[in-house]
């Protein structure tokens, strides 16, 4: 692309803001140093060393913190940034970076201060950061007509919403609202990590080894479609008959799209075989549920520890260790002790979904173990990966 660009031109003027010269940076950076820090705070608020008086119960504060604060970070670095290379136009650098991250900031302060602060305050302040993160990302998708990313920008509405429903069911304004808010955001991510994944788990693949890649639009339609109707049905009715046979389909839909991204191939790749698996876990998150409405037995829980713990957390590292290597000009390399890192994640989400059921006894230790694992997953990534997401890219191009 010309330097001449108002996009070139746009990043040029930021580049002294290294740090905030694209959106992965600070959100990748400080939004795996949060969920570090907050899964250790977690942890001795579950061993009771410390104690936390919230407009939430205990749970569910930890839930929208992993959610809305950890989970919402990462999806504003890689919008953020992937919105500037789908459209050509700038989202948020220097200053209005700046702003996004503080706003972001703001609302893990005021979440943390507990009852010190009054309920209206901590509500407001949390909820500035998705509609401003929404603002820039839609700006450059609407200006560029880039109709292929208009459900992305609707996402980050519903994600608003959702947020707001926790908040005034822990306020006591919607009592009932907070618990199905809470497996509705999980949903919605879901969905999100669905589309997403559909978009550059293949496309990698199919770059790095250069292997054709089976995708069927109609195939595409009812993986993704399935997800986005349970999405609907289960926040009116939750999980019953109906709901149970839309997660199993939804699960089988997308395992069978999986399979045509050729993954047996990947396994001398770490950064392409740990994407697979992440969506290896969306798949058996999405059948379990569906048993849930079948089977005795908390298959709930299970669900959403494996859309959670494993999805979630399985695809936000492999791609976070991706997309830093690729934007920054690296090669595309994984660092050797990487490998652990997505061990312990893996070995971490088996701890926390298995434990409780060969455990039920030792349930706190389970607890207290699969976030140690997670703690030291992410603590990997920030030994080798800080230096590279303060840093210029090594091949001096801006960004």
């Amino acid at each position: 692309m010309s330097s001449s660009t108002p996009f070139s031109n746009a990043v040029l003027q930021h580049r002294r803001w290294t740090f905030l010269g694209t959106g992965f940076r600070p959100f990748f950076w400080l939004g795996t140093l949060m969920s570090s820090v907050w899964m250790l705070l977690w942890l001795l608020l579950l061993s009771g060393q410390l104690s936390l008086n919230s407009h939430l119960p205990l749970p569910y504060w930890h839930a929208h913190e992993m959610l809305f604060g950890f989970v919402a970070a990462i999806i504003a670095g890689f919008l953020l940034t992937a919105a500037q290379n789908w459209t050509g136009r700038i989202t948020a650098a220097g200053p209005s970076l700046l702003l996004l991250v503080l706003l972001w900031m703001a609302g893990r302060a005021v979440m943390l201060g507990g009852d010190i602060l009054p309920v209206f305050l901590v509500i407001t302040v949390d909820m500035a950061f998705i509609p401003c993160l929404l603002f820039f990302v839609a700006r450059p998708i609407v200006a560029a007509r880039h109709t292929r990313s208009i459900a992305l920008v609707v996402i980050l509405g519903v994600l608003a919403s959702c947020n707001l429903l926790v908040h005034l069911g822990g306020a006591g304004y919607l009592p009932t609202a907070t618990a199905p808010a809470l497996h509705a955001t999980v949903n919605v991510i879901t969905l999100l990590m669905v589309i997403l994944g559909g978009r550059v788990i293949p496309s990698f693949t199919r770059n790095t080894l250069q292997i054709p890649i089976h995708q069927s639009v109609w195939l595409e339609r009812l993986a993704i479609g399935s997800v986005a109707v349970l999405l609907m049905l289960e926040a009116i009715s939750g999980i019953n008959a109906l709901t149970g046979a839309i997660a199993l389909a939804a699960g089988i839909f997308n395992l069978i799209r999986l399979l045509g991204w050729g993954g047996y191939k990947t396994l001398s790749q770490p950064l392409l075989w740990v994407l697979h698996l992440g969506y290896v876990w969306i798949c058996a998150g999405l059948i379990t549920k569906g048993l849930d409405a079948y089977l005795a037995g908390d298959y709930h829980s299970i669900a959403i520890h494996l859309l959670t713990v494993g999805a979630m957390g399985t695809l936000i590292l492999g791609m976070i260790s991706r997309v830093s290597l690729g934007h920054t000009g690296r090669r595309m390399v994984l660092p050797e002790r990487m490998m652990l890192a997505y061990g312990l994640i893996t070995l971490g989400v088996i701890v926390r979904v298995a434990g409780p059921l060969l455990l039920p006894t030792h349930i706190v230790a389970v607890w207290l173990l699969s976030g140690g694992l997670w703690i030291g997953a992410f603590g990997v990534f920030l030994f080798h990966y800080t230096s590279i997401l303060w840093r210029p890219r090594v091949d001096g191009r801006p960004g």
